[in-house]
């Protein structure tokens, strides 16, 4: 989604003098900011179309996991490069540390939802703790883009290996922080702990004196509609309205 990013990068530096360019629309003048509600639209109608088609329950679920990345990287994305290991307060974690923690328990999910799904009855309950991925093992160099990349990587994969369970088998029983639970409750942790670390992320950034420009607030927007459309399986609608997006900041002809 590189072609995303980069156009979120300048919807977010975009102060009033940048949104209130001139744009044109169907023959009248309008302007950069009513380009980018535009734009939003289109992801809605994007959404109506691929909300209808059949598709698994596992994969509707996991579609909320999809937005909620989606307003991830709509509040960081374009950051300046220090804030990623800025420490908020004492004793708090920096974004780098909170990405970290997304990251593997976005893999520690994704791996006790299969070994749910896969394991036979005779099995014990939980996975191996051996099998699970550590915070040590996530590579969490790089700036906020790489970082991002990768957790978006991760998401992905974990969309490609639950997307499609079966119906009887999201019933399966796990156990979550000690709980008794079942496999769909597990596929609706997803969304749940992304939006709650990004609002984590949000209390940092407040906490550094950092505030949002009315362009990162569409963004946010944005990007969570075109993560929701890409997570019900509307890859290719999605990447139409980065194209549309990336034309319009670039002030091109109106669509």
């Amino acid at each position: 989604m590189m072609e995303l990013d980069s156009a979120l990068s300048r919807l977010v530096a975009l102060d009033e003098e940048g949104l209130g360019r001139p744009w044109p629309f169907r023959g009248q003048t309008m302007d950069v900011r009513y380009a980018c509600f535009r734009t939003i639209e289109d992801a809605q109608e994007a959404h109506v179309r691929v909300v209808g088609r059949p598709l698994p329950e596992s994969r509707r679920i996991l579609s909320f996991a999809q937005r909620a990345f989606g307003d991830l990287r709509g509040l960081l994305i374009g950051l300046p490069a220090d804030l990623i290991d800025r420490v908020p307060r004492a004793g708090e974690w920096p974004l780098r540390a909170m990405l970290r923690h997304m990251w593997v328990i976005e893999r520690r999910y994704a791996l006790q939802t299969l070994y749910a799904l896969e394991r036979a009855d005779s099995d014990p309950m939980r996975i191996a703790d051996d099998r699970l991925p550590t915070p040590a093992q996530m590579d969490v160099t790089g700036g906020i883009p790489e970082v991002l990349a990768r957790l978006g990587e991760a998401r992905a994969e974990s969309n490609r290996r639950l997307g499609d369970v079966a119906p009887a088998l999201m019933t399966r029983p796990t156990i979550w922080a000690r709980h008794d639970v079942d496999v769909r409750f597990r596929l609706h942790r997803f969304a749940a702990h992304v939006i709650e670390h990004t609002i984590q992320c949000e209390k940092a950034l407040a906490a550094l004196d950092w505030q949002p420009t009315e362009g990162r607030r569409i963004a946010r927007e944005l990007a969570a509609l075109v993560g929701e459309v890409e997570g019900l399986g509307g890859a290719a609608e999605a990447r139409e309205i980065e194209r549309c997006l990336d034309e319009r900041l670039a002030s091109g002809p109106a669509a």
